[in-house]
């Protein structure tokens, strides 16, 4: 093994380790905790990131930094495997690296936004560990650390605060990578973002921003939550509650700054609590707050926003499956149609009227009988997965394609979880999908709580081959023509006419639109 390396960067020069990596065993440079932006403290907090302080001689980049401050108290800590971070801090701004580069090469580079509900989530997540993905496809990998909860997001509405500052930590780390990334051997005329969930939903919004459209050329949104963005008024509503949990009044929003970080977070974690099921499921969530966001994401793409990147949208088939509701196969499918339509009322702003609920309930069953997934659970967890998660997502898909400029693809990841001896089949759920990205199959217990196998290896092998081919020429299909044993033809591009969408699972195969019936049952809801 080499010498540890050394990149200087806009704020001095620091140092990293020398790994080996992947099938291949290349070796890889890897940077941990490298500043991308001065730590949001004291006067900062809840104000948009500054530029970082330069510092002399060799700063240490070998261990991981602090993950951003959260709790693993809240409902969506701890659900899947590595989903816990360690050390947790209000200095968090940095970003982490994985670069197979020798010098002078100019290598495709992938930016990661996790996800979390915009309430957990970090760069040192295992699951997130981006160096076989460096090591055996050739990207430069580099994830970025942003504030999370109310520090991210709480809309304070005052000129001593900024909105929407976990989206203006990701832009402010897009604007780190154009200016550093070729120190790490990147090219950064060729960046591709990529999220999953809530980073998914942040680089939703974020791609809609002039200033960030500049610094990439292309970007991956994995199940991204579409419809869940907050209104000033909603904004508002939990911007109140949360100030009565934090025990501070409207007249004296000073002491936001002053209070411990640790309050901050338990107030937000009370906060939750009291809006999830009243206001939002995710209060803590970008806002249109009229100058960094000016619009919702869906009326953006649907204006031509973000039309000249190459665009690709991906889903899991079973979302909401992780999140079984145990009270709906008591209810039946009578009691489950009376909460259907309770939240299709919330969906359209309209009640549609037991009836039309009620025929949505039947279409489902229908679809769903024969299956051995056909309990009243079973159908609930699919009105969720395709009215909140599939269908929003299948329409960013063809705002973008009716555009014709920026390429559109879209997948649907279909491999399900399938462990021996437990009742509840876990399906393709939401998140089943990042270990695969990353080939993290064997951390943190993936391929045991998943019943993961040669199959789910291959699968990640294709999987992590299409997504650096689309981050390195625009197109997912060419490792499909040209990779693996096996492995199928290529990929073609999404239009609103064929709806050409890869089905990952064992066999990768393009289909015909998979929503397309469903979509016609969900016609005016």
């Amino acid at each position: 093994m080499t010498d540890n390396p050394d990149a200087v960067t806009t704020g001095g020069t620091v140092r990293g380790r020398r790994e080996r990596a992947g099938e291949s065993e290349r070796t890889i440079s890897v940077f941990q905790g490298v500043p991308y932006a001065a730590p949001p403290l004291g006067s900062l907090r809840f104000k948009a990131p500054r530029p970082t302080e330069p510092w002399t001689g060799i700063r240490d980049a070998t261990q991981a930094a602090p993950s951003p401050m959260q709790s693993t108290n809240n409902p969506f800590s701890g659900v899947i495997p590595g989903n816990l971070v360690g050390a947790v801090s209000e200095d968090c701004l940095t970003v982490d690296i994985w670069s197979p580069a020798a010098p002078g090469e100019n290598l495709p580079v992938m930016v990661w936004v996790y996800g979390g509900a915009y309430l957990t989530g970090g760069s040192t997540l295992v699951t997130y560990d981006g160096s076989t993905l460096a090591a055996d496809h050739g990207v430069v990998v580099v994830s970025v650390n942003y504030r999370l909860g109310a520090m991210g997001f709480l809309w304070l509405d005052d000129e001593r605060a900024d909105a929407n500052c976990g989206l203006r930590d990701q832009l402010a780390g897009l604007q780190w990578v154009r200016d550093n990334v070729a120190a790490f051997g990147g090219d950064p005329s060729n960046v591709t973002v990529f999220g999953e969930s809530a980073g998914a939903g942040s680089l939703l919004h974020l791609i809609t921003v002039p200033a960030a459209t500049d610094l990439l050329n292309r970007c991956i949104l994995q199940s991204p939550g579409v419809d869940f963005t907050l209104r000033p008024d909603d904004a508002s509503r939990v911007t109140d509650i949360f100030l009565g949990h934090a025990g501070v009044d409207r007249g004296e929003l000073e002491r936001l700054w002053e209070i411990p970080a640790e309050s901050i977070v338990s107030a937000q974690e009370t906060t939750l609590l009291e809006t999830i099921l009243t206001i939002s499921t995710m209060p803590f969530h970008p806002v249109v707050d009229g100058k960094f966001l000016g619009t919702t994401p869906s009326l953006a793409f649907a204006n031509g926003a973000a039309a000249d990147i190459d665009l690709l949208v991906s889903w899991t088939a079973e979302e909401m499956r992780l999140y079984p509701n145990p009270a709906a196969d008591e209810a039946g499918v009578e009691g489950i149609t009376g909460w259907v339509q309770h939240y299709l009322a919330g969906r359209r702003s309209a009640d549609p009227g037991r009836d039309r609920a009620r025929e949505l309930v039947g279409f489902y069953e229908n679809l769903m009988a024969g299956s051995g997934h056909a309990t009243p659970a079973d159908i609930y967890a699919a009105i969720q997965t395709d009215g909140e998660m599939r269908l929003p997502a299948r329409r960013i898909a063809d705002a973008h394609a009716a555009h014709d400029q920026g390429a559109t693809y879209v997948a649907q990841f279909s491999w399900g979880a399938r462990v021996a001896g437990e009742a509840w089949e876990r399906g393709a759920f939401h998140a089943i999908d990042l270990p695969f990205t990353f080939g993290t199959l064997d951390r943190a217990g993936w391929a045991e709580f998943l019943g993961a196998g040669p199959d789910a290896e291959q699968l990640a092998r294709w999987h992590m081959a299409a997504w650096s081919s689309f981050a390195s020429v625009g197109d997912p299909g060419v490792p499909f023509a040209h990779g693996p044993t096996g492995a199928p033809g290529p990929w073609p591009r999404y239009d609103t006419q064929r709806r050409a969408t890869m089905i990952l699972d064992t066999t990768c195969e393009v289909g015909e639109d998979p929503l397309g019936v469903i979509a016609n049952a969900w016609d005016g809801l």
